[in-house]
Parts: structure tokens; C-alpha cells; sequence
């Protein structure tokens, strides 16, 4: 199954739970207490009614199974079934005898949690207004319009615009947490890829450095080097740039399995102190076990009987390695730019890392020490999920709106049936406002301990003198319904454990003022399933939310990281294939010819060192590695000129190069030597320099061209 709607999903299937949870608790209530005689509306009609219960409770209960397409068709059966319920109860009633509505016409707070599964926040406003619009012309019609059918019926409503309410954030918050992660996992796919290219990039450049230069050097050369050597030297070379593409776009193993290897291979001893697993991206392991294998490589081959030691020392954001041996050591200041096995595949690698440095430490007598550092950035939370804020102070707005009308119909319909409790029907009402603006007072912060303690005093409190002066029945404890209501915001605002705490007591106070009267246990039931479910309700849906927020993201971080390496090994694939095929053409034929074992012709030598020289640049020399100064490099070069070029921009050059380029082209066609030409960081005055036989040019960033046209120095 994708996990592309994992939160939405998982929202969908909580609210088709609750739903079914509630249909449940009150079809368990009629049909084991209320129903005291025979039904007597048609059977077809109460085989609708059965069928709107069940796909509701089944649906609820087997959500944890079902896919989101499944939960949103099994959420719209329920969804229609409720409405046929409605509708069809007009033409039921007219056939036979009925006093009250029937239970699920009032269950709208299930239906509407499974319209909002189904087909969205409009849907279930739609379906809150059917099932109220229907109810009050039905107790019309048909009988029930008393003061329990008016209070049930308000507060029916309230719970069903909670339900809308929440279950609407619910869903958003699922969305957004999906839509979050998918930002994030595109997000993510596109800088592994660019990781991916770079670490390819590397790879490759590290290839050409260590075998392939290094063989045509010797090929190119006048040096009397044994032929047989060479040859083995050749065919490692083509070989190694024959399997490029498997053995770079591998994913690596993690840092510290990689480097056993790798200290096994040269020789040298390896401790680890790591402090926990060790998570690295893969372009950070490949980037420092390639910069660990070039200075392992540096010390053999320059000292070869020194002690060579590795260190991996390990933090939860910080990685450090360090490369030591007790060889001769050299003097750091005669190491210069040009050395590519110091610039490029050490240095270089672990500074393109964003958090990446890397330090060098020789000294002759003393050995030398290269020290790897990678401290893993500071990320931000990550796939915070956006949701419609507006929606939802839309929706509380509309829920305190009509809080204020329905409590003041109930106090109306209340003193119109008992005239002479008017006094108490209003301080009643006074005192739920009272309470519901110390509420709204506190927001849109959680309110204080003192105030919510005020509100749970307030509330207990009511309900005590509710229950001492008024019979205990759902219609005259109407207030005690009200103010259950106002443990909803109290939750909505962060005390969600005193909210609980609220309807508990509140249950607890009717359970014992229904012991001490002597009322029946089914009505005590009656009283006490309101404040309990719409407190539940709320409070299940906001640990819901949180709950969400945590193991939802663990998912999609998951489903990011597997983006990452797939999106990683793609390019680096991609990549090396390209610059594999580059060199199969250019290269290998080359290497082919030297594994042979005879001795090159001076035609060959010179095809070996054009072609070891054009390397050189494309490593080195970054930008300035194009036309028309590629072409203006070779005929120099033809000449018996000595040609370094070298790229210190770190790849930020901008468009200016296209003209610092031509410029240097012009200087190289003057040579008769040697020629030294470099292009400077981005934002420099001076943009490029060239050396030409020890003369050098300057290139002005500002005008576009080199100020004098004259040689300094002279």
C-alpha cells in the first residue's frame, strides 16, 4: 500500500471508528433500555435503519483494514444509508403508528463524521443540516416536540458540528502532513540527485588521478620504466574504468564498515569511537571514505615503511577521521595548488560537503596528519503539516454561535413547559455564558490552571445544584448538558486531561444523584452517554492529532530516505555512465595500446601526454576547462608549451567567465614556455590571471578586460 496519504488515511480511519463507536453506544442504549414495546414501523423501513447501523459499525470497526478508497466507499454507504433513513421515514411513519422518532434519525453526529470521510467538510455540513432540518419536522409531525426532543435535538446538533469541526481538522492535518512529505520527499530526491552527481563527479575524477594519469604520465615520459610494469599498471586502469559505473553507483555500507576495508587494503591500523549509530548520507560516506583512501594512498606511496594509523571518532552530528603515519613528512609550503591529490581528492572532496574541512599537518622528521571533519547541519522540523486554520475558526465561530442560540432556545422551551422556574431557567443560562466567556477570554492561548479549575468548578458545580433542585430528567438538566459542552475548548486549548477530568466528575455527580432517587439504571444511562461521548470524542480526536503528528512523520521520514538513495543511486549512475563512456572512447583505447608491453613511438608519447594534459584540465581546470581556450591549451601544448590551469571560483562563476576565458585564450597563443593561468572566486576585482613565461596578466573584473594590455612587472 503507498504511504504517499499515510496521515490522511490514518485520519479517515479514526473518524470512521469514532463513528461507528458511537452508533454502537447508542443503538446498545435503545435497544436494550428505551425500546419497551414492539416496533411498529414497516419492516422494509427497519431493515434501512439496521443497514445504516451496521455499515456504520462494521465500517468502524474493520478501518484499520481497509484502504482509503475503501474507507471513503464504506464511509458513503453509511453516508447514503443515513439519509435513506431520513427520507424514507415519512412514508414509513404514514403506514403505522409511531409516538417518537426512532434512534439513528438522531445519531446525525455518526453521519456526519462519515460524510466528512466520504466526501469532505461540505458534505458533512450538508448531512448536519439534513438530519436537524429532518428532526424538527418530523417532531413536528409525528410528535416528540417536548422539552427532552428539544434538548436532545439541540445538543445532537452541537455534537454533530463538533464532530464536523474536528473531524474537519482532523483531516487537514492528515493532508497536510501528506502534502508536507511530498514537498519533502521531491525536495529531498532532487538534492540527492545533485549529491548523487557530485559524489559520481568525484569518483570519477579520483579514478582518472590515481590510475589513469598516473599511467600516462609514465607512458609519455622518456624514463626508462619497465615495460611489463606499465602494462599491468594499463590494464588495472582500463579495468577500473570499465566496471566505473556498478562500483560507483553502489550504495555505500555505513562509514565505519567501509573503512575495515579500506585500512585492511592499505595496511593500516583502524580504532573506532562511536557514540551511537552512525547516519550518514551516502555522498557524506562516499566523499570521506574516498578522501580517506587517497591519503592512505599518498602515505604508501611516499612512505612506504611508516606506520600508518586511522581514527574515526564519532558524535551524533559531528564525524571526525584522522589519516596518520610517522614517515618523513614534507614542508606543507612546497605543496602546490596544482597537486590533485591534495586539492581534489582530499580537500576538495570534503569541502564541496555543506559542514565538510579538511586540515593537513606535515612537517619533515615529524610524519604527517590529515584530519576529516564533517558536523551534519541543523535541520528545522521537518514536514510540519499546513492546515486550514481559516477553516477551523470558521468552524468554531459557527459552533459558538450556535452554542449561544440552541442554550437559548433550550432556556426558552424550559420556562415555557414550567413558567415558574423562569428565575432559575435564565441564572442558568447567565451562568453557561458566564462560563463560555472565561473561556473565550483566555484565547487564542491554552487558558491558565487557575482558569481552567475556575471553569471545571463552574461546571461540577452546576451540575450539583442542577441535580438538587430539578428532577433528573434529559430535558430539565438541560444546563448540565450546556456547560458539558464547554469542556470541548478546553481540550481544543491544550487541557485536554482537565477536560476529561471535568466530564468524569460531571458523569460521576448524575450516576450518584441517580442512585440516591431511586431512577432506573436506563435512564441514568440516558443522562450521562452526552457529556461522556462529546468530551470522549474531542479528546480522542486531538490525541489523534498528536499521535498523528509524531508516528506519521517517522513513516514519511522513512519514505524520504528511501527517495534519497534511490534518487541518489540513479544519478550517480547516470552520471558515471556518461564519463564512463567519455573515457571508454578517449581513454581506454590509450590504455589498451600501453598494455601491449612495447615500446611507444614518439607519435604515441605525445598522443599519451595531449591526452594525460586534457585530464589534468578537466580536473583542475573547472571552468576554464571549454572553448576557445581548450583548443588555444592543445596548440600550446603542440608547441612543447607547459600548461597549468586552475579553477579557485568553487564553481560559482558566473556569466563573466565566457570573457575572462576568451581573454585567456588570446595570452596562451603568445607562450613559448610555460604558462600558469588561474580564474579567482566570484565577487573578486581581480577575475582571472595568467602567468604567460613569467609574466603575468591581469584580468578586471570590473571592465571586462586586462586594464594596461601590458605585462606587470616590466
Amino acid at each position: 500500500m503507498s504511504d504517499t496519504d499515510a496521515a490522511e488515511r490514518a485520519a479517515r480511519r479514526v473518524l470512521l471508528a469514532t463513528s461507528g463507536a458511537m452508533v454502537a453506544a447508542v443503538g446498545t442504549f435503545n435497544v436494550t433500555v428505551v425500546a419497551r414495546e414492539h416496533p411498529v414501523l414497516p419492516l422494509w423501513y427497519l431493515i434501512v435503519v439496521i443497514a445504516a447501523a451496521a455499515t456504520t459499525i462494521v465500517g468502524g470497526a474493520a478501518s484499520p483494514l481497509l484502504s482509503t478508497r475503501m474507507l471513503r466507499r464504506t464511509a458513503g454507504a453509511a453516508t447514503v444509508l443515513f439519509w435513506a433513513t431520513v427520507i424514507l421515514f415519512a412514508p414509513a411513519a404514514a403506514m403505522s403508528e409511531v409516538e417518537r422518532m426512532p434512534w439513528v434519525l438522531t445519531a446525525s453526529s455518526a453521519a456526519t463524521a462519515c460524510a466528512l470521510v466520504a466526501f469532505g467538510p461540505r458534505a458533512a455540513w450538508a448531512t448536519l443540516a439534513i438530519g436537524t432540518l429532518a428532526g424538527v419536522a418530523y417532531r413536528l409531525t409525528f410528535g416528540g416536540f417536548d422539552l427532552d426532543g428539544i434538548v436532545n435535538d439541540s445538543h445532537a446538533l452541537l455534537t454533530a458540528a463538533v464532530v464536523c469541526v474536528l473531524g474537519g481538522h482532523v483531516l487537514s492535518v492528515g493532508a497536510g502532513l501528506d502534502a508536507a512529505a511530498a514537498e519533502r520527499r521531491a525536495a529531498a530526491a532532487r538534492e540527492s540527485s545533485e549529491r548523487g552527481r557530485l559524489a559520481a563527479r568525484t569518483h570519477a575524477a579520483a579514478l582518472v588521478h590515481d590510475e589513469v594519469l598516473a599511467t600516462l604520465v609514465l607512458a609519455a615520459s622518456e624514463l626508462p620504466v619497465p615495460l611489463d610494469r606499465l602494462a599491468v599498471q594499463a590494464r588495472r586502469a582500463a579495468a577500473m574504468v570499465t566496471s566505473l559505473v556498478d562500483d560507483g553507483a553502489r550504495e555505500p555500507l555505513p562509514l565505519d564498515a567501509e573503512l575495515v576495508t579500506e585500512a585492511r587494503r592499505h595496511g593500516a591500523e583502524l580504532t573506532c569511537d562511536i557514540d551511537g549509530p552512525l547516519l550518514l548520507d551516502d555522498g557524506v560516506t562516499t566523499a570521506m571514505l574516498g578522501a580517506t583512501r587517497q591519503a592512505l594512498t599518498n602515505a604508501a606511496r611516499h612512505a612506504p615503511l611508516a606506520r600508518r594509523q586511522v581514527h574515526l571518532r564519532a558524535r551524533e552530528n559531528d564525524v571526525r577521521i584522522d589519516i596518520v603515519d610517522d614517515g618523513p613528512g614534507f614542508e606543507m609550503a612546497r605543496i602546490g595548488d596544482d597537486r590533485l591529490g591534495i586539492r581534489q581528492s582530499i580537500v576538495g572532496r570534503i569541502e564541496r560537503l555543506s559542514g565538510g574541512a579538511a586540515e593537513i599537518v606535515s612537517a619533515p622528521g615529524v610524519g604527517t596528519r590529515v584530519t576529516l571533519r564533517y558536523a551534519k547541519p541543523a535541520v528545522g522540523v521537518e514536514m510540519a503539516a499546513v492546515t486550514d486554520s481559516a477553516a477551523l475558526r470558521r468552524g468554531v465561530t459557527r459552533i459558538g454561535v450556535g452554542y449561544v442560540v440552541l442554550q437559548g432556545l433550550c432556556a426558552a422551551a424550559a420556562t415555557v413547559i414550567a413558567p415558574h422556574t423562569w428565575a432559575l431557567q435564565l441564572a442558568a443560562l447567565v451562568l453557561i455564558l458566564t462560563t463560555a466567556e472565561l473561556l473565550r477570554r483566555s484565547l487564542p492561548a491554552a487558558p491558565s490552571w487557575p482558569r481552567s479549575f475556575g471553569v471545571i468548578a463552574l461546571v461540577v458545580g452546576t451540575t450539583i445544584a442542577t441535580v438538587v433542585v430539578a428532577p433528573l430528567t434529559y430535558g430539565t438538566l438541560w444546563p448540565v448538558m450546556a456547560l458539558s459542552f464547554l469542556l470541548v475548548p478546553l481540550a481544543l486549548r491544550g487541557r485536554t486531561g482537565t477536560a476529561l477530568v471535568g466530564a468524569a466528575l460531571v458523569v460521576g455527580v448524575l450516576i450518584a444523584a441517580g442512585a440516591a432517587q431511586g431512577v432506573a439504571a436506563g435512564q441514568i444511562l440516558q443522562l450521562v452517554t452526552r457529556p461522556g461521548l462529546v468530551v470522549g470524542v474531542a479528546a480522542l480526536m486531538l490525541y489523534v492529532i498528536a499521535r498523528m503528528q509524531s508516528r506519521i512523520v517517522v513513516l514519511h521520514h522513512e519514505a524520504v530516505a528511501a527517495a534519497e538513495r534511490q534518487s541518489w543511486s540513479m544519478s550517480a549512475r547516470a552520471e558515471l555512465r556518461e564519463r564512463a563512456d567519455d573515457l571508454a572512447a578517449s581513454v581506454v583505447p590509450l590504455l589498451n595500446r600501453i598494455a601491449e608491453g612495447r615500446p611507444p613511438s614518439s607519435e604515441e608519447r605525445r598522443a599519451y601526454a595531449a591526452q594525460e594534459g586534457r585530464l589534468r584540465d578537466d580536473l583542475r581546470a573547472g571552468g576554464l576547462a571549454r572553448e576557445p581556450l581548450r583548443s588555444a591549451v592543445a596548440a600550446a601544448r603542440a608547441r612543447g608549451v607547459d600548461v597549468v590551469l586552475l579553477d579557485d571560483s568553487g564553481g560559482c562563476a558566473d556569466d563573466g567567465i565566457e570573457a575572462a576565458v576568451g581573454w585567456m585564450a588570446e595570452s596562451v597563443a603568445e607562450a613559448r614556455r610555460h604558462v600558469v593561468g588561474r580564474l579567482h572566486p566570484d565577487g573578486r576585482a581581480v577575475r582571472a590571471t595568467i602567468a604567460v613565461d613569467g609574466r603575468p596578466h591581469v584580468f578586471d573584473a570590473v571592465s571586462g578586460h586586462d586594464p594596461s594590455r601590458s605585462f606587470h612587472g616590466e
